[in-house]
């Protein structure tokens, strides 16, 4: 291999010094824990490094996880890595077509990428591709939410069933890449936390985490050489002109118009920042009101996901794109991008000129960021600021005890503090021949680190974090409230008491008309995992602001609505009258909530919530958006049966139980992306031995492409020629309305008629009469028997006792297998560890999958 020419195919643009050197390191071996590099300088095509040392050095994780603070309008790196795959279909790369070709367990398909993609967050919904061959390749995007809640087995918007599967795979035989990882100082001490619990209990394939930052708290052990210091567009981009200057405002409520005024006094495209929504907005208002029709976009964290992607396609942003979203054309004349924080991070644009309030040092680098980024031009920054008052005096560089009375500060007093010391850093840039201070990356890097982190915004308390809550974070069979189990929220993010808390909302026309009654035995919580919150339906505001606008909708409109409130303990059912009772402003519901309005309750508004607004049904966010995200396809109101090709029909609701002429609501998944029960939704038919049959096949494949030692192979072996034993019962037989022989292992299942029967327990107990058992080794047999009690997420620890039947058993041997099942559970995640019990359990899932779409010929 050739790196350099392999890299400018993948990339389409020769490498940088330090991306040669980055790889010749992970080919070694010896991935950094943390990377110094400045913004602009492609720190994405990491992923790029990883893909070719993974070809040249397969002991590498071959699962690539990267982590974002936000990524509030585009997509971009799952758009680089989209581009990756697509140019390994090139001809000039068959070389590296053929050799990634022949990891997966599944051939790949002629045309398509051996690369596999998916993207937690966004305007691409989870296409399940990372689920579906774990010995695959593949890139996986997502949030710190989204990623950091399904390592600690509570994945949000997915159920109990799914959750180990989730942590498993993103926990092992992983390169977690957390870009910008000041930004959440928590969310890195977790995982260098679960890496190191890892490291204790020798799991096999301990995650690697790779820490990118350009502003880090600590120092880097990989960072620029001298070589990519005299590389000319290195060294451009390093230098790119930008004079910084300040004004001086007396109050903070004359931000938004001495700003705004600011702004119109400059030409091209014109990036404006304000840290709080309400000055942006007014900001934003006020630049719209002059003379010509100013093409103004306003951006913020509070917008709605759906609102938030279209901005990409506006013409206006295309001025700030390097490269516009294809058929958008950049707007003419001055433009206009007003901005809150959520624009700091995670979006590749480049404004000619920055207006912008004074945060802390690391947000105002972030800002800086988004300003002649490539270099091209002299860029004007101006910063207003009002007066600052703290409540200690700022730190200075020679003395190293100044600081010592920050921790018995109240937060808003660091933040505070943080401020008045950036103010001092500007006055240490160097001066330019125009008495603009110079801004540019060598001059900000240049800052001594003791202040730089001193104007950094303050640390959030980091919650410490031990084995017990790795344990009970792990019984994700307990649904219910446990004891010493608490939310995972304040470890992603740590606990920041300047921070007030925040709701998310959405609103679904489902919300209306679905009860309890149409759930049977399911919960709403359940129904959501099967449906789960897109980002593009959901918006994130301050409680206090919901709270507000909620009363003033329920004040206005005569009908009581109805919601839905998930919280960390599940999701109910209420009418918002009654919610808003049950919890009063003075003491609402947990931060990070959710609340799901019926449309009729209005309050939405260009994406914004708006208590003044109805909702516009043109606003609603369909769910089957094309290639990318018609992963779930929902039909409401008729009666054909017809299943959508290539998918399964995971849930049918009948709305109407007294009408002569059903109204039917169903839910459909595409086989890849389904997280029910396949025996529910199986896109065939199949016979009980054939099912097996396939499982067992697809499991040797699966542990031969991934090397696992061959005592777990042996067992996971077993463990799929067994795992469906139990259906052999009539009772579920007769769920899926089959009566004689041969026995299936798939049909349209009625979960109604089973009666609690779970085929799981009835397998655990028929899988010891099978003459292979006895030739296993106990080690093998316990194994064994755990993937088979958990192949659909129950055993992690119990069955619930509701579940602990079988009419075909004594109920003597049946209360027996039930007791041994935590007992096992615990003893192999001591054993294993607790990610790699997780992981060896999802490649017997990702095989029974794999067969259940496996066609067989009609019987």
């Amino acid at each position: 291999m050739n790196f350099a020419e392999d890299f400018e195919l993948l990339t389409g643009h020769a490498p940088f010094p330090w991306q040669a050197a980055l790889y010749g390191r992970m080919v070694d071996g010896a991935v950094p824990t943390a990377c110094g590099l400045p913004t602009g300088l492609g720190k994405t095509s990491v992923m790029a490094v990883w893909l070719l040392a993974l070809i040249a050095n397969p002991k590498l994780p071959r699962r690539l996880v990267y982590v974002v603070n936000r990524r509030t309008v585009v997509d971009q790196a799952t758009h680089e890595v989209e581009c990756m795959a697509a140019r390994l279909m090139s001809a000039e790369s068959a070389h590296l077509h053929s050799l990634l070709a022949a990891m997966p367990a599944i051939a790949t398909e002629p045309g398509a990428s051996p690369l596999i993609i998916s993207t937690l967050r966004g305007e691409r919904a989870d296409n399940g591709l990372w689920r579906r061959d774990p010995a695959a390749p593949a890139v996986v995007v997502g949030t710190v939410d989204m990623i950091g809640s399904r390592l600690l087995f509570s994945g949000y918007g997915s159920g109990y069933k799914t959750r180990p599967m989730h942590a498993g795979l993103l926990g092992q035989d992983t390169l977690l890449v957390h870009d910008e990882a000041h930004l959440e100082p928590a969310f890195q001490e977790l995982l260098l936390a679960i890496q190191c619990e890892q490291e204790r209990n020798q799991e096999a394939r301990s995650i690697r985490v790779m820490a990118l930052t350009a502003t880090g708290r600590t120092q880097a052990d990989f960072q620029l050489c001298e070589h990519d210091l005299a590389h000319p567009v290195v060294h451009a981009r390093l230098h790119a002109r930008k004079g910084l200057r300040v004004h001086q405002v007396s109050h903070a409520k004359e931000l938004p118009a001495r700003m705004a005024d600011q702004a119109k006094s400059l030409a091209g495209a014109i990036i404006v920042f304000l840290s709080r929504v309400e000055h942006a907005q007014a900001c934003a208002a006020r630049l719209r009101k002059g003379p010509g029709k100013p093409q103004v976009l306003l951006l913020t964290g509070t917008m709605r996901g759906q609102e938030r992607d279209d901005l990409v396609r506006s013409p206006v942003f295309a001025r700030f794109q390097p490269r516009p979203a294809p058929g958008t054309s950049p707007a003419d004349g001055t433009v206009f991008l007003v901005a809150t924080a959520a624009g700091e991070v995670g979006i590749d644009i480049s404004a000619d000129h920055l207006v912008t309030d004074l945060p802390p040092f690391d947000s105002l680098a972030q800002r800086l960021g988004r300003v002649n980024r490539f270099g091209a031009g002299d860029a004007w920054v101006e910063v207003f600021c009002e007066p600052i008052k703290a409540a200690a005096p700022v730190p200075n560089e020679a003395d190293d005890d100044a600081n010592e009375e920050a921790p018995t500060l109240a937060r808003q007093e660091l933040y505070e503090l943080a401020r008045l010391s950036t103010q001092r850093l500007i006055d240490q840039l160097p001066l330019r021949e125009d008495q603009r201070r110079d801004a540019s990356p060598l001059a900000l890097g240049q800052l001594p680190q003791a202040l730089r982190d001193a104007a950094a915004t303050p640390m959030p308390t980091v919650r410490a974090v031990d084995g017990l809550l790795f344990d009970r974070w792990s019984y994700t069979t307990l649904q219910y409230p446990l004891p010493g189990r608490p939310p995972v929220q304040e470890w992603l993010h740590g606990q920041a008491e300047w921070e007030p808390p925040r709701t998310w909302l959405a609103w679904r026309s489902e919300v209306a008309w679905l009860t309890p009654g149409h759930l049977g035995d399911d919960t709403l919580a359940d129904f959501l995992a099967d449906y789960p919150l897109r980002s593009r339906e959901l918006l994130n505001d301050l409680t206090q602001r919901v709270m507000a606008a909620l009363m003033a909708l329920h004040e206005r409109n005569p009908h009581d609505c109805k919601a839905w409130l998930v919280t960390a303990d599940g999701a109910s059912f209420w009418a918002l009258g009654e919610l808003l009772q049950r919890y009063p402003k003075a003491r609402p519901w947990p931060d990070g909530a959710m609340l799901i309005l019926e449309p009729r309750a209005g309050g939405l508004s260009s994406g914004l919530l708006d208590a003044a607004a109805t909702y516009d049904t043109a606003a609603s966010v369909p769910y089957d958006l094309g290639p990318h995200v018609g992963e779930r396809l929902v039909d409401d109101g008729g009666d054909t049966m017809a299943v959508p090709p290539g998918m399964r029909l995971v849930r049918a609701i009948r709305r109407n139980a007294d009408d002569d002429v059903p109204v039917w609501w169903r839910l459909y998944a595409s086989s890849q992306s389904a997280d029910d029960d396949g025996s529910r939704s199986s896109r065939y038919l199949q016979t009980l031995s054939f099912h097996l049959g396939r499982t067992e096949h697809w499991a040797r494949r699966i542990c031969a492409s991934l090397g696992l030692p061959p005592w777990q192979r042996k067992a996971i072996e077993f463990a799929a020629q067994a795992h469906d034993l139990g259906k052999a019962r009539r009772v579920w037989q007769r769920s899926i309305k089959n009566h004689a022989e041969p026995w299936l292992a798939k049909g349209p299942m009625q979960p109604a008629l089973l009666g609690n029967y779970r085929h799981e327990l009835g397998s655990l107990h028929d899988m010891r009469a099978a003459p292979a058992f006895s030739t296993l080794s106990e080690q093998e047999q316990d194994l064994a028997q755990h993937l088979v009690a958990a192949h659909h997420g129950r055993a992690r620890p119990h069955f619930p006792p509701h579940e602990a039947n079988d009419v075909e058993v004594a109920q003597a041997t049946v209360a027996e297998l039930v007791a041994e099942v935590p007992l096992r559970f615990e003893r192999l995640q001591r054993e294993l560890g607790r990610w790699h019990l997780a992981w060896l359990e999802a490649l017997l899932r990702a095989a029974d999958a794999l067969a259940s779409d496996d066609e067989q010929e009609a019987t």
